[in-house]
């Protein structure tokens, strides 16, 4: 019976440790204010790509439109998001940029 309630007390407390660490996530593309100063109307999406990165989404549908997402999820804290829109004409020319709220 000792042996038992020694037992059932170190898997009790073994299994009292599991969920307190939680994994920072991560996902998507940061974008600096250093960067986003960098980006003018009428940039090509090649130099928009130098300085951004590859958008996390586009659309097929509709070829003009970069989207950059960004995903910051740390331990227990409330997710955080934030996104970019960068618009380009048929020529492929940056005509406007939109920005979501900044990750703070």
């Amino acid at each position: 019976m000792k042996k038992r309630l020694i037992t059932l007390t170190l898997v009790a407390l073994l299994l009292s440790g599991c969920g307190l660490y939680r994994m920072n996530i991560q996902q998507g593309n940061l974008i600096t204010q250093e960067e986003l100063s960098q980006l003018r109307p009428g940039m090509s999406q090649a130099q928009v790509q130098d300085i951004l990165g590859t958008p996390l989404l586009t659309d097929d549908f509709r070829q003009n439109r970069w989207d950059y997402v960004f995903y910051l999820k740390e331990g227990n804290q409330e997710a955080k998001r934030s996104g970019l829109t960068v618009f380009f004409n048929q020529a492929g020319q940056v005509t406007d940029i939109k920005q979501d709220k900044p990750v703070s």
